[in-house]
């Protein structure tokens, strides 16, 4: 039985099917280490049961796995982290299972990545393609009695834009729309999932983009009351605004190199792209690249909440008008 775990992905869902694979229907404590210090994690780790019971502990956040972007002074207290997570690693309580998970890729450069790997488990889960997505969406839902055909499948898939975390979530509003009823209908799902994403999170990107900072906004308060996660508008976002700053790199290379490089298969994909890029200097969207670059370490390290840095970058887009 291996006694620490280190699951690291780019899916929420996916680390939380994973921790379900090894807890099985076993009790467990969920600590982040955004809010929780890593000193009293590894002290409740290390706390013998008077009944010998096998503990589950499941820490979210273990940035310190991840990599180091900071200052010398900040890289040389994550190095303290690093060591006593070897001092508990060399001696683990062998009555506790610990979970850490990561969001996003380890640095298997450290030396305690590279000891769990060695001596415990590593667990990297990829991004899943299109048609694994379709094989273990329709797994899923056919274990839960549902049935669907391949087109509708297929359009909640393209819809939530590839994103299995999007994808599952559109799936908890389908059943909540069906409640008892096992057969889902792709007229349905059009009216379901095209309303939430297509309209809303595409009009939602399009807004910003227009640096229409009202609107953009309004509907920003909107997905959240939809429960949309702030992480996946502002990976949405940041797309975007890659694809305007390629295709304002690239305009003197013609129409059909900037359809080859960015990958659009429709006139419209780009002739909005060229819109927003007649709109920004290129030194602007390097800028905002840069600034979601930064906020996504801070969010990553517990110093500010997504929501806030979404916000903060819809009105710092809406404010440099030019």
């Amino acid at each position: 039985m291996n006694n620490v775990y280190l699951i690291s992905s780019n899916s929420i869902h996916l680390i939380d099917e994973e921790i379900k694979k090894i807890v099985k229907d076993n009790p467990y404590t969920t600590f982040d280490l955004n809010n929780v210090l890593l000193d009293d994690i590894l002290e409740e780790a290390s706390y013998f049961s008077l009944f010998d019971d096998v503990k589950y502990m499941v820490v979210k956040n273990a940035n310190v796995f991840g990599a180091n972007k900071k200052s010398s002074s900040e890289e040389g207290s994550t190095s303290k982290k690093d060591n006593r997570l070897v001092k508990y690693l060399d001696a683990v309580n062998p009555n506790t299972i610990l979970i850490f998970t990561i969001n996003g890729k380890v640095d298997t450069k450290k030396k305690i990545v590279k000891i769990i790997k060695e001596r415990y488990k590593l667990i990297e889960i990829p991004d899943l393609k299109p048609k694994e997505m379709f094989v273990k969406v329709s797994d899923l839902l056919k274990k839960e009695g549902y049935t669907i055909d391949s087109d509708t499948l297929y359009y909640i898939i393209n819809n939530s834009l590839n994103n299995y975390d999007l994808i599952m979530n559109e799936l908890d509003k389908i059943k909540l729309y069906y409640q008892d009823k096992k057969d889902i209908k792709y007229d349905d799902v059009v009216n379901i999932v095209s309303r939430n994403l297509e309209d809303n999170n595409f009009k939602f990107i399009e807004t910003v983009m227009n640096r229409k900072t009202k609107d953009a906004l309004r509907i920003f308060d909107d997905l959240m009351l939809q429960k949309e996660e702030p992480l996946i508008l502002i990976s949405m976002l940041a797309k975007e605004i890659r694809n305007t700053l390629l295709v304002k790199m690239l305009m003197s290379k013609g129409r059909p190199e900037m359809m080859r490089v960015l990958g659009f298969s429709y006139d419209f994909q780009l002739d909005k792209v060229i819109g927003y890029a007649k709109s920004f200097a290129k030194d602007d969207l390097e800028g905002y690249l840069l600034l979601i670059s930064d906020f996504d370490y801070k969010i990553k390290r517990g110093k500010i909440n997504s929501k806030l840095a979404l916000q903060l970058i819809i009105m710092q887009m809406g404010r440099e008008q030019k």
